[in-house]
């Protein structure tokens, strides 16, 4: 595994732990019916789902929410919105040259860009996944940027850590990464995507 790619798991496992150490445990149950998003909630009977994912937990909140203060890289200070890709990468533990990466592939850092198939903003958003994490201005470039990567933190949950699987997921949907068997869809568009991003990413990093 290459060192970034490392970086990026231990810091998503710490995200997790924190997220998890700060609510009531609950499992959560997963849907991957849809093809361009995952539906998620905690409670099973609620809607049908494809598995479940057992919520960790925490015993130190403090020390890893000092890691998490730390991230970020002087580098990047000077990419746009990067005070509020800093604030985005402090909550879900997402790297923000991760988060940086997928806003330059996205949308070429412009927040009031919209794609044909719906999605808009600076990480691209579908509009199932604003509402799901209450994204009330969809120019909001803060609370795209959030929702983006708490939706990304999802993604890497979901797929164990793996980064090319997720951003492939981000791409092309979840449900498409499992009908490939948990490969990369063969789609021209996904097949640049990730390594786009990838490429941003260690530039970032």
């Amino acid at each position: 595994m290459k060192k970034f790619h490392l970086i990026l798991f231990v810091k998503t496992l710490i995200a997790i732990s924190v997220i998890s150490s700060l609510t009531a445990k609950a499992d959560v149950y997963v849907d991957l019916s849809q093809t361009d998003e995952i539906s998620i909630g905690n409670i099973s009977n609620e809607q049908s789902y494809t598995f479940k994912i057992d919520e960790p937990t925490s015993t130190n909140i403090a020390k890893n929410l000092a890691t998490l203060s730390k991230i970020g890289s002087e580098d990047n200070k000077n990419l746009p919105f990067n005070n509020e890709v800093i604030i985005a990468a402090n909550i879900t533990g997402i790297e923000p040259a991760l988060i940086h990466a997928i806003i330059a592939v996205e949308s070429k850092h412009n927040p009031r860009a919209k794609s044909i198939k719906g999605a808009y903003g600076l990480m691209q958003l579908m509009p199932e996944t604003s509402r799901r994490f209450n994204v009330l201005d969809k120019n909001n470039p803060k609370q795209n940027i959030l929702a983006g990567a708490k939706y990304l933190r999802e993604l890497l949950k979901l797929f164990n850590g793996d980064l090319k699987l997720s951003l492939a997921a981000y791409n092309a949907g979840p449900a498409a990464v499992q009908k490939f068997g948990g490969k990369i869809p063969p789609y021209k568009e996904t097949l640049n995507y990730v390594p786009r991003v990838l490429k941003y990413y260690k530039q970032y990093s």
